[in-house]
């Protein structure tokens, strides 16, 4: 998927360091078929505002007792009801966490718990951390949808972006971009939602540890260029019991066994065959998937062996299968709380 990826400095007093990706959205191989491609963000959004808390919490309730903030200005939700912001932990035991933010006072930020495994959490005073606007849908695929997605009148007739949803169900919400050639009739010209064909869904948030499947129906591959603040900091997120469409959140590829989502002590359930484990999904071109588990053999190899295995050859190793720069996959967690962190895989 991966056409280019590269860094720049930002041309400003920051050091910020800024990079690119060009990813390639697969095209329908006869004009009516859909094609499949998962892929995320890789990137962050510019900085509003960087601070330390000043007080040791086990709530969600942040002090900051130096910051000078604005009230509520971070409050926002997007058209579909979720955070427009977040706060991403830069140091400490969190660092690499991102909580959505429900509102915010000149000194406290107010976030949402999010998915914490084993239902503990805690930060300590010093902890540094940033918030951040959330891409939205326009900036990945353009206002006027730049990226070239087939548009038409309805959903039917149009290229689809799938979000999953967050809760381990699995359930999908669709959006497309609409054009609207009969002067308003058609719920006019922009991005949609399906079942919703005149509400505006530009500024719908994307995560960037968010995947996004995109199901092309026109032939002929295309070009999409992203860009943004390069990650700076560590990776984690807590994901829940079920399915969750997920990105690694550097702009970098990295192997199954490189990745981190399976360690020792971090809730993956690793077991002796893939019915028994957590399942990561790789989805092909033409909507189907490759199913991978990390395989725990107990019994000395009779099971075929420790680490990541494609479902159906408990014997191959997988461990150096690739999770491509600017992709995306789906994990089934059949555990009560998965912890997935990683370092920084660059030097900045």
């Amino acid at each position: 998927m991966l056409v280019s990826l590269g860094f720049l400095q930002a041309q400003t007093v920051s050091t910020t360091p800024v990079g690119y990706q060009t990813l390639t959205i697969k095209g329908s191989p006869d004009g009516s078929t859909p094609a499949f491609t998962a892929l995320s963000v890789g990137f962050q959004t510019t900085s509003l505002y960087d601070g330390a808390l000043t007080e040791t919490t086990s709530s969600f309730v942040f002090t900051d007792s130096n910051a000078s903030l604005v009230a509520d200005t971070y409050n926002a939700l997007d058209p579909a009801g979720s955070s427009a912001y977040y706060l991403i932990f830069t140091s400490g035991a969190n660092e690499g966490l991102i909580l959505d933010i429900a509102g915010n006072t000149s000194t406290t930020i107010t976030c949402n718990s999010g998915y914490q495994s084993g239902g503990s959490f805690s930060a300590a005073s010093g902890d540094t951390y940033s918030i951040r606007a959330y891409s939205k849908l326009a900036d990945i695929f353009g206002a006027t949808n730049t990226a070239g997605l087939k548009s038409g009148g309805n959903a039917s007739s149009s290229d689809l972006i799938y979000v999953m949803s967050t809760d381990g169900n699995a359930s999908y919400t669709t959006y497309y971009y609409q054009t609207d050639n009969l002067g308003g009739i058609l719920g006019g010209t922009g991005w949609r939602v399906l079942g919703d064909n005149s509400s505006d869904m530009s500024s719908i948030a994307i995560a960037p540890d968010d995947g996004l499947i995109v199901s092309r129906k026109a032939s002929g591959d295309l070009d999409l260029a992203t860009s943004g603040v390069v990650k700076d900091s560590k990776h984690k997120r807590d994901l829940p019991a079920g399915y969750s469409l997920i990105a690694y959140p550097f702009p970098v590829s990295v192997t199954l066994a490189d990745s981190n989502i399976y360690t020792a002590d971090n809730g993956y359930v690793s077991g002796g065959n893939g019915s028994s484990s957590d399942l990561v999904y790789v989805i092909s071109s033409d909507g189907s998937f490759t199913t991978y588990y990390r395989q725990t053999d107990s019994l000395g190899g009779i099971l075929g062996g420790d680490g990541w295995r494609v479902f159906g050859d408990s014997s191959t190793s997988r461990d150096n299968e690739p999770i491509p720069a600017g992709s995306s996959i789906i994990i089934l967690h059949r555990g009560s709380g998965l912890t997935w962190s990683d370092d920084l895989p660059y030097t900045l």
